[in-house]
């Protein structure tokens, strides 16, 4: 093979740039898996270099296997690498083997980036995965909003696996997974809450009603109605109004959905990412 072919075999194999190709076979006597050994310490010491540089860009990716569904923050430098191919096809990727199960950590996924670092010149950091595998009949259902910045992945219950396959069923998953991305769903309902940050939001609220002069026997009273009405209902997905019509309860859509379903459809768990966050 010529050494214009080796470069370009040695390119496709590694992703690195033609001159650096070209001196790796010559340091190499034309031997191409030294040279790709040459160039993976190479990319491998250039990733050492970049992991200080701050991972601010990325995707949030989802992909389902199985009946499970995985979503997955993966990061780097730049906005510009965050829109390649590369990239966007390595973020796929790692949701995909979340979903399969044989990628449990992020700290798993080192193979999976070592190439990429030579590749794309930059840091790249796997931030966080979730993975829900079915804990029942129901649903499990994942979106990831224009421009992947935002995601979120949702588990239903319901009453028969005949039920599960429902297209009713399906559709509510969507329409709650874009409430919950829409409306930046944080807890499932108000027994979710932990009590330190009722506490806080409490205190917040009790402060500012008194700055405003509200009479001291009147302020407790104030303070829950702003603490269901601003805290609660922004923050708890049942608590929330549908994305639908901003009218009705979400834990109105679940009722609905348990009757026409013949028994109860309830939110089992979910997840939202949004990048950097």
């Amino acid at each position: 093979m010529e050494l214009k072919e080796l470069i370009t075999e040695l390119r496709s194999k590694t992703g690195a740039g033609m001159m650096d190709c070209k001196r790796a076979l010559e340091e190499s006597k034309g031997k191409l898996d030294e040279a790709v050994t040459l160039l993976r310490k190479k990319g491998l010491a250039d990733a050492a270099r970049r992991s200080a540089r701050v991972t601010k860009e990325g995707l949030i990716a989802y992909a389902e296997h199985g009946g499970a569904g995985a979503l997955i923050e993966l990061n780097c430098e730049t906005d510009f690498v965050a829109k390649t191919e590369e990239f966007s096809s390595l973020a796929l990727t790692l949701a995909r083997k979340a979903a399969e199960g044989s990628l449990r950590e992020t700290s798993q996924a080192l193979g999976l980036l070592e190439p990429a670092f030579a590749k794309l010149k930059e840091n790249l950091s796997f931030r966080r995965l979730e993975r829900f595998a079915p804990l029942g009949p129901g649903v499990i259902a994942g979106y990831v909003h224009h421009g992947s910045k935002k995601g979120a992945m949702i588990e239903l219950s319901a009453p028969s696996p005949e039920a599960a396959k429902s297209e009713a069923l399906g559709l509510l998953a969507k329409e709650l997974n874009l409430q919950i991305v829409g409306f930046s769903a944080k807890y499932l309902d108000k027994a979710a809450v932990p009590e330190a940050d009722v506490a806080r939001e409490r205190d917040i609220f009790t402060e500012v009603v008194r700055k405003e002069g509200k009479p001291e026997a009147a302020i407790p009273k104030i303070v829950e109605g702003k603490l269901n009405k601003l805290f609660f209902q922004a923050s708890c997905l049942l608590e929330q109004m549908s994305v639908r019509d901003n009218k009705t309860p979400v834990a109105n859509l679940l009722k609905d959905a348990g009757a026409k379903a013949g028994g109860p459809v309830t939110v089992r768990r979910f997840a939202r990412f949004q990048l950097g966050e």
